[in-house]
């Protein structure tokens, strides 16, 4: 393996994990990372917010514990002493005009208990069918399905349209009665499955679980602290304003094409990209990858940092924010008290929000330039909040097709991703079209491809 040269394009968190994992695994190998962008990190950045002083981040602000690649990593890398969970567990839903409770213990927004329901939020018969195993009238059938079949078949429409699509589908932008339920919540499949009916198979695994326990973490600094950290040891070996123009094959494995006009000769190329900036530079070699890879879809989202004045808006200490249903008529599809949530960011002087808008099926902001898209975020402020003085600060982050969407049978399109990839040996595609678009799960893909890899050109 000594002497052997890797390629890996893209230096979002996938393409920095699999650069490190190559580098730490396995230091014979020469590692080069090409990042088309001037900064390292991709969706990830953290930067200060103007006027204020205070490192915000503009794309995810925290990765789940339950699973471990993003929380491994963060111990590999000396950063645990550093992560500090939401300091508020609460959240509401906008519905009907007004906030209401999330009902709480839940799982993926599906309520354990019919008791912790606010009054009005679900019909009588739903409450009632929450108080039962969650056994579906008709066997679910074996394979994949939608997020949306399982939950409807099991505790009903309106649990699944009021509590869970707005969760859901809010994390991934999209619908989540077309979203593969084995990719975005397989636990809530496999529960589905369970004799003893969803319910019952949810509280039964609750019963093994610390409800204190934090659901979420965050580095203190920001995920550009996770960022910065597997830069900084990567160093020279991360080439950034270089975009990758095409890939050719060689007799001794590919040359990689740039917009800098260098070539290089490498023995192995791992694609750690967008999907659709994946499938053209596979295209000329792999076309049944491609067309996988083309036809996914990919929703457009912005996140705009938002400031008040703490004399014209404060936000309840407790609450970590809001999500807001498909059919309340905002443009907002969530929003976030930074100063609430995070202990770290509570400004004296300012109460600061992340405020989401985009989804799959809702592009409007792409319509909107700066100015207007600001006022039409505040003005859904004033709406849910009550606050009548404008922001003191807004910051817009847009992040056009950013979330992949994840179709029932994604698995299946993986399966066929990988068998069409195994005719161009040391070309590797990965990234968030694997597992997910959450941090944890764009760190197990990169773990995955440097695997994949090291045992290509071993």
């Amino acid at each position: 393996m000594a002497g052997r040269r890797i390629m890996v394009v893209g230096a979002g968190i996938t393409g920095l994990t699999v650069a490190h994992r190559l580098v730490v695994d396995h230091p014979h190998l020469d590692v080069t990372i090409l990042e088309a962008s001037t900064v390292t990190g991709g969706k990830l950045r953290t930067t200060p917010l103007a006027g204020l002083g205070i490192d915000i981040d503009e794309g995810a602000d925290a990765f789940l514990v339950r699973v471990p690649w993003a929380t491994d990593l963060c111990a590999e890398l000396g950063l645990s002493d550093g992560l500090v969970a939401p300091s508020a567990r609460g959240a509401s839903l906008w519905l009907d005009g007004r906030l209401r409770p999330i009902p709480s213990p839940n799982v993926l927004g599906v309520p354990l208990d019919p008791a912790t329901v606010a009054p009005g939020l679900l019909p009588d018969a739903d409450l009632e069918r929450l108080a039962g195993a969650g056994r579906p009238d008709v066997p679910l059938p074996a394979g994949d399905l939608s997020v949306g079949r399982v939950i409807r078949a099991c505790v009903g429409d309106t649990v699944f349209e009021r509590l869970v699509d707005p969760l859901i589908g809010g994390v991934n932008a999209g619908r989540a009665d077309d979203l593969s339920c084995t990719t975005m919540a397989p636990g809530l499949l496999a529960a589905s499955r369970n004799p003893d009916g969803l319910l019952a198979t949810l509280r039964h695994a609750s019963l093994k679980t610390d409800p204190t326990a934090p659901v979420f973490n965050t580095p203190r600094a920001g995920m550009g602290r996770l960022v910065g950290e597997l830069t900084s040891r990567l160093g020279d070996r991360i080439r950034t304003g270089v975009e990758v123009t095409r890939i050719e094959r060689a007799d001794s494995g590919w040359v990689v094409c740039s917009t800098d006009g260098t070539t290089a000769a490498v023995d192995a190329v791992v694609l750690a990209t967008p999907a659709h900036v994946a499938a053209t530079l596979v295209a000329p070699h792999a076309p049944e990858a491609a067309s996988v890879l083309g036809g996914l879809r990919h929703a457009s989202v912005v996140v705009a940092t938002m400031a008040w004045r703490r004399s014209d808006l404060e936000v309840p200490g407790d609450q970590s924010g809001f999500l807001v249903g498909r059919g309340e008529g905002l443009l907002m599809t969530a929003c976030s008290f930074a100063g609430s949530k995070w202990a770290h960011l509570d400004d004296p002087d300012h109460t600061i929000l992340r405020v989401s808008c985009g989804r799959i099926d809702d592009e409007r902001h792409d319509t909107m330039d700066d100015p207007r898209l600001a006022s039409a975020l505040a003005a859904d402020v004033t709406a849910t909040l009550g606050v009548q003085a404008p922001p003191v600060v807004v910051r817009l982050t847009r992040w056009p097709r950013s979330l992949v969407q994840f179709p029932v049978g994604h698995p299946d399109l993986m399966a066929e991703l990988h068998s069409a990839m195994a005719a161009s040996p040391g070309l590797v595609v990965t990234g968030a079209v694997r597992h997910g678009v959450g941090i944890p799960a764009c760190v197990r893909s990169g773990t995955e491809a440097a695997v994949e890899v090291a045992d290509l050109v071993g």
